[in-house]
């Protein structure tokens, strides 16, 4: 539900479509409510991955290369992955190809706030939260000692979710200087609209090439 009409557009399309065609494409699922930490989510790709890289069933094939793309939490379960050594399939960072991360909460979430009845993990998206500065600095020397590839960050300019003024934008380490988007807000940014006309569409295919 999160990329609304693209895993469609991708079964419709991708195979017509290089470099489309030379990539299979997996969406992670995970019910918001359930994770406490970055690293539950972190897990769920590590375990994932770790089954490609097996050629485990369903998918019959052993795959030597990802790219890893997130949107919102997402995404910090992606950053805790990339920096969780302990965690980490055995030559998940070489397999490495690309990061790109929708709609990253950089400084987490000023609406977390109003849900912390509801998820568990809402504390940990709070600005200034605890485990926000310590996923940060974490990041930071993980980063320094072994690098990955550095990650795109596309923002909505009209996202309230996780900030839209300049102040909002807090570099992270890895991170290019981010791509803001205008019209888009957290949501938007994920859904495309068509194959043809859908920034989405776009910068998956500049994660792949």
């Amino acid at each position: 539900g999160t990329w609304g009409a693209l895993p469609d557009l991708l079964k419709d399309n991708a195979d017509s479509f290089p470099p489309f065609d030379e990539w299979d494409f997996l969406f992670v699922g995970y019910d918001t409510k359930d994770p406490l930490t970055f690293l539950d989510i972190a897990r769920l790709i590590c375990t994932h991955w770790e089954q490609a890289a097996a050629g485990a069933l369903p998918l019959g094939r052993r795959y030597d290369k990802v790219a890893l793309l997130g949107h919102s939490l997402g995404t910090l379960g992606i950053r805790q992955a990339l920096c969780a050594w302990a965690i980490q399939p055995q030559g998940m960072r070489t397999a490495l190809h690309s990061v790109t991360l929708f709609g990253t909460p950089l400084n987490g979430s000023p609406l977390a706030k109003f849900a912390t009845w509801r998820y568990k993990i809402a504390e940990a998206l709070k600005p200034g939260s605890a485990q926000l500065k310590m996923l940060r600095t974490w990041l930071k020397g993980a980063f320094k000692k072994e690098p990955w590839p550095d990650a795109r960050v596309i923002l909505g300019l009209d996202d309230r979710v996780v900030g839209y003024r300049e102040v909002d934008f807090i570099e992270w380490p890895g991170d290019r200087e981010p791509v803001t988007m205008t019209n888009y807000d957290h949501s938007d940014l994920v859904k495309p609209v068509s194959w043809a006309e859908s920034s989405v569409v776009s910068f998956v295919r500049q994660a792949i090439q």
